[in-house]
């Protein structure tokens, strides 16, 4: 304690201050007390700064228990406050709305061509030296329970001609994630033979689909109601194997009859290869097979198709390459025999900034009817991209057909989309 230091410095003192005088001093036993007091008042002070601090610690403990207990009875009120307000389910009903989007295709040419299948806006006129609303397309994509998704596109030509028809343009149901890697779909949809033929108008790379394509389906896809299996096949010859096998009632009325009892079955094997961190290759073959409009002679359709795309890890948003091909042969019964027919196209785009893109075109095809026409079509076109929901394209197209003039068609597009669909391909 501090007291003792005192004490003995006292001792000290008292002690050696007699000696020096050579006194008996009377003192001595009066120190001796005086230094047992002491002793004994040290060792009071000291118990009461340890029972003083055992206080302090008593109340401070005293004091956190306090505190928990009111902070968890406090938490009890409130969850039990909760529990007790109402909450209406109205508005967790939105989270059920599907994606709707709008996308528009306003388009005009200027041509010498005497033909309508320059472009067609609806079902009544052609696109010849007008511009016109192609058409205004409705997206309306929602998940409907986690094993289905639904699709549902609306497209609604604005050729101004004629009234405002609404037409379906694909409308099913697909079932996702079956064992063995297998997604089905049920409804009307696209065909997948080939690559641009399942593609909407808003989402080709030109404005027009290649003559090749025109010449066996007709300007719009060939699809029909029926039913679809996508594969992904185990890794085979190539890094992804994925098989499409679809089923179809009714044509395209080329190639195909119209008739809703024609039953078209549709093939597709598609083959992905990484050639490079940055260059990717796609090779496909393709197979339709069902019945023409002559009698019940039949229509064997066989294609291929080749992508091969480079995009730089680094700088894909200013520097990209595609360059697409595909092949068709045609194997139509006709009385007496089979009319073989043969075209193809390929075309090439390449990205030259953030905003801009340089395509060009070339393309053959055979008449698939009639073996005594032919022809060919150069296009190249540029893209702008204002953003990715806004598009404009010129283009200019040169057709050689062996029994007509020859067409010179300049075109000029902007593709519009509201909504989260923006301009995917379908």
């Amino acid at each position: 304690m501090r007291y003792r230091g005192l004490y003995y410095i006292l001792i000290l003192v008292l002690g050696i201050f007699p000696a020096s005088y050579g006194q008996e001093s009377s003192y001595t036993k009066e120190i001796l007390f005086l230094s047992e007091k002491i002793d004994s008042l040290s060792q009071i002070i000291e118990n009461l700064e340890l029972e003083r601090k055992k206080e302090i610690e008593q109340s401070e403990l005293e004091a956190l228990l306090n505190k928990a207990s009111s902070l968890a009875s406090q938490e009890k009120e409130e969850e039990a406050t909760v529990a007790r307000v109402f909450r209406g389910g109205e508005r967790q009903l939105q989270a059920l709305n599907p994606n709707i989007s709008l996308t528009g295709d306003f388009t005009g040419s200027v041509t010498n061509a005497k033909s309508a299948m320059v472009t067609d806006p609806g079902p009544l006129t052609d696109g010849r030296n007008r511009f016109f609303m192609r058409e205004a397309e409705f997206h309306i994509i929602a998940p409907l329970d986690p094993f289905t998704r639904g699709k549902f596109f609306l497209g609604i030509p604005g050729g101004g001609d004629e009234p405002l028809e609404a037409m379906i343009g694909e409308a099913y149901m697909e079932w996702l994630n079956f064992p063995g890697n297998i997604n089905l779909k049920i409804g009307l949809f696209n065909t997948q033979f080939g690559v641009l033929n399942r593609w909407h108008n808003h989402g080709l790379p030109q404005v027009d689909r290649p003559k090749a394509l025109v010449n066996l389906f007709g300007l719009e896809n060939f699809g029909g109601m029926g039913i679809g299996a996508n594969i992904l096949l185990p890794r085979l010859w190539a890094h992804v194997n994925e098989l499409d096998i679809e089923v179809v009632t009714g044509g395209d009325g080329i190639s195909f009859d119209e008739k809703k009892n024609n039953v078209i079955v549709v093939s597709h094997l598609k083959n992905y290869w990484d050639l490079t961190r940055n260059t990717y290759l796609e090779l496909g073959l393709s197979g339709a097979h069902g019945f023409n409009q002559i009698g019940l002679q039949k229509t064997t359709l066989a294609g291929v198709d080749l992508t091969v795309k480079w995009s730089p890890a680094d700088r894909s948003h200013y520097r990209t390459i595609e360059f697409r091909n595909e092949l068709f042969l045609s194997h139509r019964g006709i009385p007496g025999g089979y009319l073989n027919r043969f075209g193809f196209y390929s075309y090439c785009t390449s990205k030259m900034g953030a905003w801009s893109w340089i395509g060009f075109r070339i393309g053959y095809s055979e008449n698939p009817i009639d073996q005594t026409k032919y022809e060919w079509d150069l296009s190249s076109n540029l893209d702008f991209w204002q953003s990715e929901f806004v598009m404009l394209r010129i283009q200019y197209t040169y057709t050689y057909r062996n029994d007509a003039e020859n067409d010179h068609t300049f075109f000029v597009q902007s593709v519009w989309s509201m909504g989260p669909h923006k301009h995917e391909a379908y």
